[in-house]
């Protein structure tokens, strides 16, 4: 019997099944969209059979589909029933808001095996890899809801979220991605009291190290700590890293090797506070005599380390359970009505040895 494939609304007869590509896999979406010049977007469309696609186009990419030996996927196919994961793609050695991603994860992994969920955690290289990645996830209907986590402003991930049918939840400061799901951490409020924290030790010249200067969490704890501090005669430096240790590392070098030196600094998680701790000591300064430091994220590095280091709270759980409320009103909501905005506030300041007053 003539072998046959039903693609959309169409019955397309296969004359012969042309090999599979070279590494003896099941050809994908985006081997058809490779070899036709299209996105995977277009590919779907058009072996579907739905309306967006031109005659030609959709030609096109049914005759590619044919010569490449494409088949549905029945795994891909029956998740257009319902979808069966919530996606998450991280750029590699980022957090998700300063918090570790397993530890967060692990929260809505738990929230969402209630449902039948799991959750999709995928590492990949940089923003526009993400973007691709949800583009793909879109076309095959493998997730319903995608987590886009250290929002950047104009950020083409939640454009290609959207775009690609799924509804994204943005992690971010407060205001994050307007019109969409977010969890709104408020992290202008937290970094406020530790400027008025340090303000109120007496130190008149403050700097942060800060994440990248393209993610939205910068330009609110910048605003944060200038708020905090005032327009009185306290100063604040505020110097953006590319996020590693070695970029704080560096950052805290140049700050307390200037000739007028801060007298406390800010860095933005707890692997780089402590690398400015480390840098501090080897440029001779006495921590907290000479210079306080504080973290932006608590952990039990910044526990054990020697003077324990002052922080702000880890967000692992209380970050899991709002990204977990934020999914499941998402899923709720059906695409119907607001959207659900979860609210995170950031916890006391955990006050240790890393910080004392300014001796003037």
């Amino acid at each position: 019997m003539m072998p046959f494939v039903r693609i959309g609304r169409q019955t397309r007869v296969i004359v012969a099944t042309p090999a599979a590509p070279r590494s003896g896999r099941r050809p994908t979406i985006a081997d058809v969209a490779r070899a036709a010049g299209v996105s995977t977007a277009v590919v779907s469309y058009a072996l579907n059979d739905r309306r967006g696609v031109s005659v030609a186009t959709r030609e096109r990419v049914l005759r590619v589909a044919d010569e490449l030996g494409w088949r549905p996927n029945p795994a891909a196919r029956s998740m257009r029933a319902g979808a069966q994961a919530v996606g998450l793609a991280v750029v590699a050695g980022e957090t998700l808001h300063g918090a570790p991603v397993l530890d967060v994860v692990a929260v809505l992994q738990r929230a969402m095996h209630d449902r039948g969920l799991g959750v999709d955690l995928r590492v990949i290289p940089d923003v526009a890899a993400a973007a691709e990645l949800y583009r793909r996830w879109g076309a095959e209907r493998r997730c319903e809801v995608v987590v886009v986590p250290e929002v950047r402003s104009d950020d083409v991930r939640l454009r290609a979220a959207t775009e690609a049918g799924l509804r994204p939840v943005a992690i971010g400061p407060v205001g994050v991605a307007p019109g969409l799901a977010a969890v709104e951490v408020d992290d202008e409020e937290a970094y406020a009291r530790v400027a008025r924290y340090l303000r109120g030790l007496g130190h008149a010249r403050v700097a942060l190290v800060a994440d990248p200067a393209d993610r939205l969490r910068t330009t609110a704890c910048e605003r944060g700590m200038r708020e905090g501090l005032g327009d009185g005669d306290v100063s604040v430096d505020v110097v953006v890293t590319d996020g590693s240790v070695e970029g704080a590392a560096g950052a805290t070098r140049r700050l307390l090797t200037q000739s007028v030196r801060p007298t406390a600094v800010v860095l933005a998680s707890d692997v780089m506070a402590l690398a400015g701790l480390d840098v501090a000591r080897r440029t001779g300064l006495v921590v907290p005599w000479d210079v306080s430091v504080v973290a932006g994220a608590d952990s039990v590095l910044c526990r054990l380390a020697t003077p324990a280091l002052t922080s702000l709270p880890a967000l692992a759980h209380d970050l899991g359970a709002a990204l977990a409320a934020a999914v499941t009103g998402t899923l709720d909501a059906g695409g119907d009505g607001e959207p659900t905005r979860v609210p995170l506030a950031v916890g006391a300041l955990a006050v240790r040895g890393s910080t004392a007053p300014h001796a003037h």
